[in-house]
């Protein structure tokens, strides 16, 4: 059976490289960007990146830059050709143009307007001011917080329409805790983020100060309060990354016992008066915010509203607005400029009618035999995967063949969905950017209504196909990778071998490692959160990832404030699944014979050259600190050095020795999949 699997990837990659014979054979990497005053055995990301990382800058509209961005940058640029496209044929009184075109032509229009947006002023949340200042009492508060629900502005608990996790195959109602303005719980929390709290205050201040509303200094400190207080009962990141944890079903009489309230009211408002099962990710925080409710006087509830509401719209109002969003993001991720009207107005159309932008995106952008190369690559990791399961040493056979089970039962996407998401009823006007974005909520949250009266569509993808990312979800045991992050320098179909699959194979393998990591494989084969573990299998995982845990936690991100190693660990898994499965295909792919020495390197070089490469990002020091409470992947050396150390076949590829900064004996090397 092994022998069988070698040659069904050996075959598939042969077709593959058959394909790029008649092109030039490139190396993929250029040795002459080395740092050859750091070794790669002390650090293979400074060794590659180091000169690099020094001498490039970040574009001052951007947080940060590496091939990610780039490409990001790319996309963004084919998005503005293709919707000015569209602007310039409805001048031309184009009769080929369909009624989705000509709704992203307006939706970007009405952006792009800023003369009649500026002369407008606050005067579009002027109804919404006026709304809360309405609010006698908790029932009023209650309707508010169904409105919101519908029509957008944060408040502390909200819903969301998804996939039952133990039910894959039908929606259901979570209730999610939500209603913060500043990134992450932690923020108002710990002592490294007190210069972020007191520029929030102010930020707050300015906001209200600009929408009219007086007081605005007394208002901006009771809404901050309310936030204090609702930060205190939230769960945190990682205890929301445990999926038995976050699944607590309740009907609509047991939201009852959560707390007094008008739950029947509101789940009428909000159209689910017939809703069988409502999750709930933390029951304690909502029996907490139901007794802030009572605790809170109402008019501190009302300033925390306005709050939320005006920071909510300051991006669809005048440049003032616009420009103190700015000023405040600035302090926080270090961004120099705003980024120009045009971008911002194609990640606006972008983020409300993707798939409509998509299904001309890909006509022009995703040439058919990228998707072609794609295939046998995922199908090479595939299989790759099924030899690394089968080899797992500490893994008992009972248990492996449910993973098998699960492995061939992964469904893999690539470049578009399908089937495509409608737009039919949602009403765009190019002159009312406000209209519209309200129009939009409204329009989406009744299409996640008629989910829950159907089973759910596994055909639908959560990106579109312009998004620079893949993903892979767990009820639908699917990996997916949009045709925009299908392009050079992610995957160069003329680079040599080994470093496509160090670059564009390690992120494939990534996202089927996500299957298998401390979130994902809690799921079954068919989507369900389901236990198809032994309790010694499971036990030995747990003791293998905590391992990887202690190993992220002794990182410093930045001075004084060291890595998250429990927020992390599903993607630290994934890196090193991925990595480990992306090595084998390459040597599987070679077919016995000694890879190619290019550049003075061998094969199995290039591959880990072409991984720190394709990893090779750098962020301002301002967002760091974001990205440590935030971000549940690790900053991009320790997504190198952190998964190389950990690889026997690193080791031997650089011969490592007692000493180098990255030697691991066998035994201290972290072996999962």
């Amino acid at each position: 059976m092994r022998l069988s699997i070698y040659l069904f990837i050996l075959f598939s990659f042969l077709s593959l490289s058959n394909e790029c014979l008649a092109k030039e054979t490139l190396s993929g990497i250029n040795p002459e960007e080395f740092n050859y005053l750091t070794r790669p055995q002390d650090s293979l990301y400074d060794h590659i990146n180091s000169d690099w990382l020094n001498n490039t800058p970040i574009p001052d509209d951007q947080i940060g830059w590496g091939s990610y961005m780039t490409l990001r940058e790319e996309s963004y640029v084919n998005q503005k050709g293709l919707i000015e496209g569209i602007i310039k044929k409805i001048s031309q009184n184009d009769s080929s143009l369909t009624s989705e075109e000509i709704k992203i032509a307006n939706l970007y229009k009405s952006y792009m307007d800023r003369d009649r947006i500026n002369k407008l002023g606050h005067q579009p949340i002027n109804e919404d001011i006026k709304r809360i200042l309405k609010i006698k009492d908790t029932k009023d508060l209650w309707d508010y917080f169904a409105y919101s629900v519908r029509s957008g502005p944060s408040v502390p608990f909200t819903i969301a329409i998804y996939d039952d996790l133990k039910d894959p195959l039908n929606y259901t109602v979570y209730i999610d805790q939500s209603g913060l303005g500043l990134p992450d719980r932690d923020y108002y929390l710990e002592d490294n983020y007190k210069d972020a709290r007191e520029a929030y205050l102010t930020h707050i201040e300015n906001l209200l100060k600009l929408a009219g509303i007086e007081k605005e200094k007394k208002k901006a400190s009771n809404a901050y309060e309310v936030e204090k207080r609702l930060a205190k009962i939230q769960l945190s990141r990682t205890d929301s990354r445990d999926p038995e944890k976050i699944y607590n079903p309740f009907t609509l009489e047991q939201l009852s016992n959560l707390g007094s309230g008008e739950w029947e009211s509101w789940v009428t408002s909000l159209g689910l008066k017939s809703q069988k099962k409502f999750i709930v990710e933390s029951p304690d925080y909502i029996k907490s915010v139901l007794e802030l409710m009572t605790d809170v006087p109402i008019e501190q509830w009302i300033d925390y509203l306005l709050a939320r509401m005006v920071k909510g719209s300051s991006s669809s109002l005048s440049d003032e607005f616009v420009n103190e969003s700015f000023r405040f993001a600035k302090i926080l991720t270090g961004r120099e400029k705003l980024p120009d009207l045009w971008k911002r107005g194609v990640g606006l159309s972008n983020g409300l009618m993707g798939d409509a932008i998509g299904k001309i995106y890909i006509k022009k952008y995703f040439p058919p035999e990228y998707k072609v190369r794609m295939e046998v690559l995922v199908n090479n990791l595939l299989e790759s995967f099924k030899v690394g399961i089968e080899d797992l040493s500490w893994m008992t056979d009972q248990t492996k063949i449910k993973a098998l089970e699960k492995l061939s039962k992964l469904n893999v996407k690539i470049g578009y969905p399908e089937i495509w998401d409608d737009y039919d009823g949602l009403s765009v006007d190019p002159e009312d950017l406000y209209g519209n974005l309200q129009n939009a909520s409204v329009f989406g949250y009744k299409k996640a209504l008629e989910k829950l009266s159907g089973p759910v569509d596994r055909r639908e993808w959560s990106m579109s196909p312009q998004t620079v990312n893949a993903y892979f979800s767990p009820t639908k045991n699917e990996i997916v990778f949009p045709a925009a992050y299908l392009q050079p320098p992610n995957f160069n179909p003329n680079a040599d071998d080994a470093v496509n699959y160090g670059a564009i194979g390690v992120t494939i393998g990534h996202e089927i490692s996500h299957a298998f990591d401390d979130k994902g494989s809690q799921f079954d084969g068919d989507g369900n959160l389901n236990n198809w573990w032994t309790e010694e299998d499971r036990r030995n995982f747990d003791e293998r990832t905590q391992k990887l845990v202690k190993q992220y936690s002794e990182y410093e991100a930045v001075p004084g404030i060291r890595l998250n190693g429990e927020l992390t660990l599903g993607e630290n898994i994934a890196d090193l699944g991925g990595a480990k499965a992306a090595f084998r295909a390459y040597k599987i792919s070679l077919g016995g014979n000694p890879s190619p020495i290019i550049d003075n390197y061998t094969g199995e070089q290039r591959f880990f050259i072409g991984t720190a490469q394709s990893d090779r990002v750098k962020f301002r020091k301002e967002i760091q600190a974001m990205r440590v409470a935030t971000d549940p992947h690790s900053p991009a050396r320790f997504r190198v050095d952190g998964v190389v150390i950990n690889m026997k076949e690193f080791h031997q590829s650089f011969s490592t020795q007692p000493g180098d900064k990255l030697y691991r004996t066998d035994d201290q090397i972290i072996l999962i999949w």
